[in-house]
Formats: structure tokens, C-alpha cells, sequence
């Protein structure tokens, strides 16, 4: 697996499309919506199989496709980043291992445990891992990141989205 940091890959990217399908769509949204905070074109599509094709169907090698998926791995996720790879589209997975499909066809991935400790996934270590890219990626862009956050900060302050028993 190459080395090269998950920032540089965000950073050369026009977009960013994160795909997480049934539990790990959750993930998918949670960094997609991190990154577009943090001033990246990102998005996460959610809906049938039919949605994630269309996306894929108008990526380029200029975007970078992010695949969440552990163990045997989701055929839908598995799909998209053999097709994403076909077409010379950077891609980059968050997995549970170095054997999973995520690792074996993604350019680079991500080891994050999903340990089960009941009848469900524990998606601790992901979040953490998602978290972590995002830290990086506005480090990796600090003057970027900052304006974003800035400028959102600004906005919350001043509009009506938060509650208040006044």
C-alpha cells in the first residue's frame, strides 16, 4: 500500500464523492459533510444503486472517490471502486483490514477496527479515523479551513438555527 498522506488526495481533488452504504453510510455522510465544512467540494450520494452509478458516471480523474466498507465488503461499494479504478479515478478506502476488497482495490485505504462486541459493528475506531482526516486535511489547508470555519461561525451566529427559550 503506498504511504502518501489521505490529505493529499483530498487536496488534489475537484471533488471529493464518499460512498458508505446501510450502516456505513453514516460514516460517508459524517466525513463528507467535515470536508464540505472545511471548504472542499464533497458529497456523499445516498438513494438505490442507481444513484452511486449516475454519480460515478460523471466522476473524473480530477476527483477522488472515498469507499467505506468492512469485511467481505458491500458489492455496491466494491463496484463502484473497480469501476472508479478502471476509469483512472484516485481512490482511497477506510477498512477494517489489509485482506478486505476495500484494500485490495483501492490506491490506498485505511485500517480502522470494527470490533464486534454484540450483534452490531462497533464504528468507534472509524469515527476516530474520520475525525483524524479531517484534522489532517485542514491542517494540511489551514488558511482554507479556517476562512471556511470561520465564515460558518459567523453564520451561526447570526441566523436562527439554534434553539432558544427566549
Amino acid at each position: 500500500m503506498p504511504t502518501s498522506p489521505i490529505w493529499n488526495p483530498i487536496n488534489a481533488a475537484r471533488t471529493v464523492v464518499v460512498i458508505g452504504i446501510d450502516f456505513a453510510a453514516s460514516l460517508a455522510n459524517s466525513l463528507s459533510y467535515g470536508l464540505v465544512r472545511l471548504g472542499y467540494s464533497s458529497e456523499a450520494p445516498v438513494g438505490s444503486s442507481g444513484v452511486v452509478q449516475n454519480r460515478l458516471k460523471i466522476m473524473t480523474r480530477e476527483d477522488l472517490l472515498i469507499a467505506i466498507s468492512f469485511g467481505r465488503g458491500l458489492r455496491e461499494t466494491i463496484d463502484a471502486v473497480k469501476n472508479a479504478s478502471r476509469r483512472n479515478i484516485p481512490t482511497f478506502g477506510i477498512t477494517n483490514g489489509d485482506a478486505t476488497p476495500i484494500a485490495k482495490h483501492c490506491d490506498t485505504y485505511l485500517v480502522a477496527t470494527i470490533a464486534r462486541t454484540s450483534f452490531l459493528d462497533s464504528y468507534v475506531a472509524p469515527v476516530a479515523a474520520i475525525n483524524a482526516i479531517l484534522v489532517a486535511s485542514a491542517h494540511s489547508q489551514s488558511e482554507r479551513a479556517l476562512s471556511y470555519l470561520r465564515e460558518s461561525e459567523e453564520q451561526y451566529a447570526a441566523s436562527s438555527r439554534w434553539y432558544s427559550d427566549a
